[in-house]
């Protein structure tokens, strides 16, 4: 069943709309302006770029409940035609959960045809907020010219705080010693999010297992490679009769024995050419990579899609004298500065992830990429995922925002022997940034 997502990367947009709405003693209208992302077969992924609360004065009460003058309807209308922009309706309930009600169902068929026809080939939505929870549907035209109607499967507000505003409760009793660090709106999210894990070795295994254990029970695995025998000093997901199955099942069913509720899909690697919708309806990334290229990929990615895209990576230079021993962990979100504003990506690494099989063979034959592989040790790669993990942690709960770039050093200073993570200030975006300085929509 098609299901979709509404982003609100703005987080002063939601506050605006909740705040109208909690205050209000009578029934309350809001309504946000959207971006359509992406509107396939999975379902509309939009974003929401303005926000209009309506004035007490132009909602009345009638017979049957509360509804729109006909003057404020007619000009959020004509706004959203001129745009050619979508809209998403909010309006207020006293007693929760969220929903429809009878008086809302009776009007919602019509007023979705009629915006449909307004302004063709975006979707609509309507939303129901009750005592800090939502519901939010959504409706555009089939090909058949008919409607088709689902629910938004997350509606998030990505701020100083990662907000999932559609949650359920979460009533179970394994996580009962973590929800007074979480709390519950924080362990509601972790259930309901999408979380794809790009890379299943060394690093993505162990953020494989976290997800489980914290309680992510949706999660998108994408990696191409077979579990070797050099893998086994580091994927935790491992063992040696798992030698020749692929990464991606081995930590599936880890992590579905961590706990039997998770849904977890494998999908292959990042690929040169492809345009991975998969990664388009998700409300996180983890990049958990070892080549600029697919890193180059999933931040574009994640600048498309105004995904939150989570960077990890981490090194052993044993060329040198002292050799270095470290890491580093960046955020890149909406608004943000991306990998290309940081400098943070490799033209060449990329280029020669682009060229085919034998160009690539051409190039190691001049000396071009022919490296040999880096050292690699289980405990950096757990120390970087979980410094990443505490960060996303620390903002689904409100603790604080996140840092937006760690630096993790293994071997410290001669006056200061040992690890040390310390977080690094970060520039704002580059507006002439090649990767985000334009960000396109796609129908």
């Amino acid at each position: 069943m098609a299901m979709g997502t509404l982003k609100f990367t703005d987080s002063d947009h939601w506050a605006l709309i909740e705040e109208h709405l909690a205050e209000a003693s009578g029934e309350r209208f809001a309504f946000a302006f959207t971006d359509t992302i992406r509107n396939d077969s999975e379902g509309p992924v939009l974003e929401v770029v303005d926000v209009v609360l309506i004035d007490d004065r132009d909602v009345e009460r009638g017979p049957s409940g509360w509804y729109l003058a006909d003057r404020a309807l007619d000009h959020i209308h004509n706004r959203a035609a001129a745009s050619g922009q979508g809209l998403v309706e909010f309006h207020n309930h006293h007693l929760g959960p969220p929903g429809f009600s009878r008086t809302d169902e009776s009007a919602l068929a019509p007023m979705a045809e009629y915006m449909l026809d307004l302004v063709p080939g975006t979707p609509y939505g309507a939303a129901v907020w009750a005592q800090g929870s939502v519901r939010a549907d959504w409706w555009r035209t089939e090909g058949s010219g008919g409607v088709e109607r689902g629910r938004f499967r997350t509606v998030t507000a990505i701020g100083e705080q990662l907000r999932v505003l559609n949650t359920a409760p979460v009533a179970d009793e394994r996580f009962i010693r973590q929800l007074p660090l979480l709390g519950p709106e924080a362990q509601a999210a972790i259930a309901t999010m999408r979380v794809a894990v790009i890379g299943a070795g060394g690093t993505g295994s162990h953020a494989a297992l976290n997800l489980a254990y914290l309680g992510f029970r949706d999660v998108l695995i994408l990696d191409d490679d077979v579990v070797e025998t050099t893998n086994l000093n580091r994927l935790v997901t491992a063992d040696n009769a798992d030698t020749g199955s692929p990464k991606t099942v081995v930590a599936r069913r880890r992590m579905r024995a961590i706990d039997p509720l998770i849904q977890v899909r494998n999908l292959p690697g990042l690929t040169v050419d492809g345009t991975h919708p998969e990664l388009h309806d998700v409300d996180l990334i983890i990049g958990c990579v070892d080549h600029d290229g697919p890193r180059q990929r999933l931040n574009q990615i994640a600048v498309d899609t105004r995904t939150p895209y989570i960077d990890i990576a981490t090194g052993v230079d044993d060329t040198h004298e002292p050799f270095a021993l470290g890491g580093r962990v960046v955020f890149v979100l909406p608004n943000g500065p991306c990998l290309s504003c940081l400098d943070e990506l490799d033209s060449a690494e990329i280029a020669r992830w682009a060229k085919t099989t034998d160009q690539q063979d051409l190039d190691r034959l001049h000396g071009y990429g022919t490296g040999t592989a880096n050292p690699s040790v289980v405990h950096l790669n757990g120390l970087a995922v979980n410094a990443a993990l505490t960060e996303i942690v620390a903002w689904l709960s409100g603790a604080r925002r996140p840092a937006r770039w760690l630096d993790i050093d293994l071997l410290g200073t001669a006056t200061r022997p040992g690890v040390q993570i310390a977080p690094r200030k970060v520039a704002e975006r580059n507006v002439g940034c090649i990767e985000c300085g334009v960000i396109p929509r796609s129908g």
